[in-house]
């Protein structure tokens, strides 16, 4: 047998190719993993950021590997950022990046910068350039951005001046502590302004540049209609430990921003709102300890007038569907129509009537509340009463289907003969087994949705 090998010069290509790829892909970075967002309290808290800038230039390079100093806040990375770079979330054209996004803790002045060990070549491209970062991000900001560190720092001593804008709606301490720390007490505030309040509409347009960083498919807002409320949320931030009391609060501070809400009223006949609730975040450093459920228990409170409706969400995010769940179970599991004998007997009109009149908790909220604290209520290993439950949610997961089949044949029986009419119906109806197991399923994931905010119920 003769063996054939292929031409030199087609290996050599071939080898050619698979070196390229290999060296594109080592200037490939995820975006979501190298961009640092770092909410800046003083000037100290950029010390490492001076240092790294000072070795660089006595280096003669750039120099993205650096071990990262504690700073007051720690930093924190985008939870998507796809709308700055594509959907593949991913940089290319350096080595060790790192995108530096800063902001002033209060006032929320904007530094952009960036760091790496090496950027590629064109030669090493194929002609294709790096990726240009720092435009890409700041012509989406239409906010001023500094790109000088120096410049950046000298603002920070106006920090301490700033003061919240719009009415104070609550404030509030928490104890707070660090895995095998001693817990601290901080201080928090909710403040509510609208485009109306001086100030604030400059403000917002730095404020909402967190948006598209944070919150699936958000966008900016249009600060030209009234109808737009605000809810910001600070910690309070002592400046010097010796100026605090036990049990009190500071007696000097400063804020920084945790947290925000925007919602727009809907106007109602005759003379009435209908609030909806469009952006809501917590910053991830102030995550997980229970800052969201104050923010928006803190929003109920606002709207409780006579003049509200109800409280609606706009495409509410799986995290924050759990977060309103614990909070409008907590609040109505007090209440006389959701006591657990009243619970077993089904979803009864007065429960959506006495959760919108307590809390603006709207009826298709107000149901999935009761499911909630009906499976909370019930014994799992009692098969008839479980079964009860399985039945009930199952009939109001099927009711869309049933409304539709009435209305398919209400319609076929007006308009075509009869053996028109049973070919229509037969051709619509899902089968019955299939129906069955489709039920099952969105069951089974309803229940488990509804266990996990069980686990997190007071």
């Amino acid at each position: 047998m003769m063996l054939v090998f292929p031409p030199f010069s087609l290996t050599f290509s071939f080898f050619l190719v698979a070196l390229l790829n290999k060296t594109l892909e080592s200037y490939v970075t995820s975006s979501n993993d190298c961009i640092k967002f770092k909410l800046v309290t003083c000037p100290e808290d950029l010390n490492e950021d001076f240092a790294e800038s000072k070795a660089s230039k006595q280096n003669g390079k750039k120099n993205g590997n650096h071990e990262e100093q504690p700073t007051r806040i720690e930093c924190f990375n985008p939870d998507m950022s796809y709308a700055f770079f594509g959907e593949s979330e991913s940089i290319f054209g350096y080595k060790d990046l790192c995108v530096k996004i800063y902001y002033s803790s209060a006032k929320l002045n904007i530094y952009l910068g960036m760091t790496y060990s090496s950027i590629i070549s064109k030669e090493q491209s194929g002609g294709v350039a790096p990726d240009e970062i720092l435009q890409v991000i700041s012509s989406d900001y239409a906010s001023k951005i500094y790109t000088n560190l120096t410049e950046f720092s000298a603002l920070l001593d106006q920090e301490k001046s700033f003061v919240p804008f719009g009415k104070l709606c609550e404030e509030f301490t928490i104890d707070s502590c660090r895995e095998g720390e001693q817990p601290i007490k901080r201080h928090f505030g909710i403040y509510m302004a609208n485009n109306t309040t001086a100030g604030f509409p400059d403000y917002h347009e730095r404020l909402q540049t967190f948006l598209k960083w944070f919150i699936e498919g958000a966008s900016y807002i249009d600060m030209d209609d009234e109808r737009w409320e605000y809810f910001v949320m600070y910690e309070k931030l002592p400046l010097d430990k010796s100026s605090t009391r036990s049990n009190s609060a500071p007696l000097e501070f400063q804020y920084c921003f945790v947290g925000y809400c925007s919602v727009y009223r809907f106007y109602a006949f005759p003379d009435c709102s209908r609030p909806r609730i469009a952006q809501f975040f917590v910053l991830p450093p102030f995550q997980r300890i229970g800052l969201g459920t104050k923010l928006l228990k803190s929003i109920y409170t606002n709207y409780n007038d006579k003049s509200v409706v109800d409280i609606q969400v706009e495409d509410p995010s799986e995290s924050f569907t759990k977060l309103r769940d614990v909070l409008d179970c907590n609040l109505c599991k007090n209440l006389k129509s959701y006591s657990p004998e009243n619970l077993k007997s089904g979803f009864k009109q007065e429960m959506a009537i006495e959760a919108l009149k307590s809390f603006k908790i709207f009826s298709r909220q107000a149901r999935r509340v009761y499911e909630i604290l009906r499976l909370k209520s019930i014994d799992r290993n009692n098969a008839k009463e479980y079964r009860a439950y399985r039945l009930d949610i199952k009939n109001r997961l099927n009711a869309p289907y049933q409304r539709q089949m009435k209305h398919i044949v209400e319609k076929a029986k007006r308009r075509v003969s009869k053996s028109e009419y049973e070919t229509i119906v037969k051709a619509t109806e899902v089968p019955k087994d299939v129906r069955l197991s489709m039920l099952a399923k969105q069951y089974e994931a309803l229940e488990e949705e509804y266990l996990a905010v069980i686990e997190k119920l007071s």
